[in-house]
């Protein structure tokens, strides 16, 4: 096994693990049972997307490292495909099946007062390694950039791709955004860690001139794996439940991928190249708040009081490349 696959693949262990316990609801406790709905899923065309059959793994469930059952695999023909997906049930905002798990109490959305948090994640300790990858020439500028190494490190040490959340507060707080956007550019993504509620969409576009890709959500049974076109529509998932999922490009990109927390609650964010984030709309009182940088299987946690207005909140992570090498992992299946 070549030196990236074996990093890449330390580098996915254990997350739901992480998530779920390290994080103490990343995945659904702040909403209740982590196991989401039924087990149905779809990718539908986007203007420009061009469909082509295919199939995956469901997901593990959260806070299990047990590998999932594979899903069925779809049918052959681009036609079944899109059939197929159309008989998904429905997965939204505003649907039946969301709203039973992020809002199981049925309680009115929180009208009080609220309060927001700023902060950076940061990092000290060893350089990231060298993930050894191979990235082609030319046309993929910024491949090396965003996966060269174990993880990401800007300015003053803040640290890109690292997941914050804000849990065990009192109300219901909705997702107001329908759709989680990520787009493609130089043989990269625009985020290796990709956070979303349940019920929200994720939609992929392709900003490259000339270059096509193929993303797909592994871990959402019975996926249509559809072509984003340069700079087209974007390509639309729908994630069938909470849980964790890989973004992944299906062209021969093997480097290019992205991982996908799907939570039952809406107050979290991931961190940028300077290593901020923000999360808005958090109900007044004592909270949860965590960082979780999914590269490493590190996270750090706080208990804080939000306060009405404005509330900052920075988050330090250490890392030991000898610690970090010795510390045994397992892989859920995606």
């Amino acid at each position: 096994m070549r030196t990236g696959d074996k990093l890449q693949r330390r580098a996915g262990n254990a997350r739901m693990r992480a998530a779920c316990v390290a994080l103490l609801g990343a995945l659904g406790c702040q909403g209740g049972n982590a196991s989401g709905g039924a087990t149905a899923g779809s990718a539908t065309p986007a203007g420009s997307a061009v469909p082509v059959a295919t199939g995956s793994a469901a997901p593990a469930a959260a806070g299990s490292a047990a590998p999932a059952a594979a899903g069925s695999a779809s049918a052959g023909a681009v036609g079944s495909a899109q059939a197929g997906a159309g008989e998904a049930r429905d997965i939204s905002l505003t649907s039946e099946d969301v709203a039973k798990v992020m809002n199981p109490k049925r309680q009115a959305p929180y009208s009080g007062p609220t309060g927001t948090l700023r902060g950076r994640v940061t990092i000290k300790g060893d350089p990231p390694p060298d993930t050894g990858l191979s990235f082609p020439i030319g046309k993929c500028g910024e491949a090396a950039a965003t996966y060269g190494r174990l993880f990401r490190v800007g300015q003053q040490n803040g640290v890109a791709d690292a997941l914050v959340t804000v849990v065990n507060y009192s109300g219901y707080v909705p997702e107001r955004e329908e759709a989680e956007k990520v787009t493609i550019h130089g043989c990269a993504f625009s985020k290796r860690t990709v956070v979303m509620s349940y019920g929200q969409r994720l939609e992929v576009a392709n900003l490259d001139p000339l270059e096509p890709y193929m993303p797909n959500l592994e871990g959402a049974p019975f996926m249509a794996v559809l072509v984003a076109v340069p700079q087209g529509d974007p390509v639309k998932f729908y994630p069938p439940q909470p849980g964790y999922y890989h973004l992944v490009d299906k062209l021969p990109k093997p480097f290019l991928k992205a991982e996908v927390f799907v939570l039952k609650f809406a107050t979290h964010d991931v961190t940028g190249l300077d290593g901020s984030y923000e999360i808005k709309g958090i109900p007044v009182g004592k909270v949860l708040t965590a960082a979780l940088l999914p590269a490493i299987d590190q996270d750090v946690k706080r208990e804080i009081e939000i306060k009405e207005g404005e509330n900052t909140l920075d988050f330090e992570l250490n890392f030991d490349l000898k610690k970090y090498k010795e510390k045994p992992h397992t892989r859920p299946s995606p």
